[in-house]
């Protein structure tokens, strides 16, 4: 392996009529043969043609070229005061100095390497490392916002639990209530009910309807006494946190709309 590393490589370019490398006749196309090696530390251009090709005016010839393997650029002449070790030197392997050997400058690949077309080169786009150094404090900044999130999301959702507890609970003692008295010699329940929650609100609708044949309750001929029954029940009930809306008729049901106030629990209980 040694031996074959110290073997100059030769690249072949094909190029076009309008190439530095060469001039070839209208229509035809030219070949031309680079070795190529490695810019080290303190080289400048003249040094390198020197070493290379004999002479450092060589620098100025179209088949001198020095390249940027990392965005695969041929430097323009006019920048080749200020070269950076790394390129590479590329040079058509018939101009370079004869009994040539590198035991320390060995030929290095420039594939990807264009030719350039013109003494103008374009400027390739720069790429520039991404830098990690922002997740650094991103990532616990993500962390904590998150926990403060889910505890956040956690709270109100323990915090609807228990209102909608106390919403419930509230409710089943207003029907017991309610119908207590429709008891009495009945063999059945003498009132149908249902209750329905808006936690958001803070809001509970009782809806209680006749059964088993009844009539009572309903708002059409018995309003006055429906009325009296729902004001004697929250009496009863000494809830000052819950504050009772105007009753409606909703199909057969009576609806009863109950707020639940909690500055109003504050001041019942003071």
């Amino acid at each position: 392996m040694s031996g074959l590393r110290n073997l100059p490589l030769v690249l072949i370019f094909t190029i076009g009529s309008t190439s530095a490398f060469g001039s070839p006749a209208s229509g035809e196309r030219a070949t031309t043969r680079l070795t190529c090696f490695v810019v080290r530390a303190g080289d400048t251009a003249a040094r390198l043609a020197e070493r290379f090709t004999g002479s450092k005016e060589n620098r100025r010839q179209p088949w001198f070229q020095i390249v940027d393997p990392s965005t695969s650029t041929v430097i323009p002449k006019s920048r080749y005061d200020d070269i950076e070790p790394g390129w590479k030197v590329c040079v058509a392997s018939e101009m370079l100095k004869r009994g040539l050997t590198q035991p320390q400058y060995l030929p290095v690949s420039t594939a990807g390497v264009v030719a350039p077309q013109s003494n103008v080169a374009t400027k390739a786009p720069v790429v520039r490392a991404i830098d990690f150094s922002a997740v650094w404090w991103a990532a616990p900044l993500f962390i904590a916002a998150s926990g403060v999130g889910l505890a956040w999301g956690w709270r109100r959702i323990e915090e609807r639990r228990a209102c909608v507890d106390v919403l419930r609970a509230f409710g089943e003692r207003f029907i017991c209530e309610f119908e207590r008295p429709l008891r009495r010699n009945a063999t059945s329940p003498p009132v149908r009910s249902r209750v329905r929650f808006a936690p958001a609100r803070r809001r509970i609708d009782i809806l209680i309807a006749p059964a088993g044949g009844r009539t009572y309750p309903n708002l059409v001929d018995h309003k006055r006494n429906v009325e009296y029954d729902v004001d004697r029940v929250m009496r009863l009930l000494r809830e000052p946190a819950f504050v009772k809306d105007p009753v409606y008729a909703q199909g057969p049901w009576v609806v009863i709309p109950c707020r639940f106030e909690t500055d109003r629990q504050q001041e019942g209980g003071s």
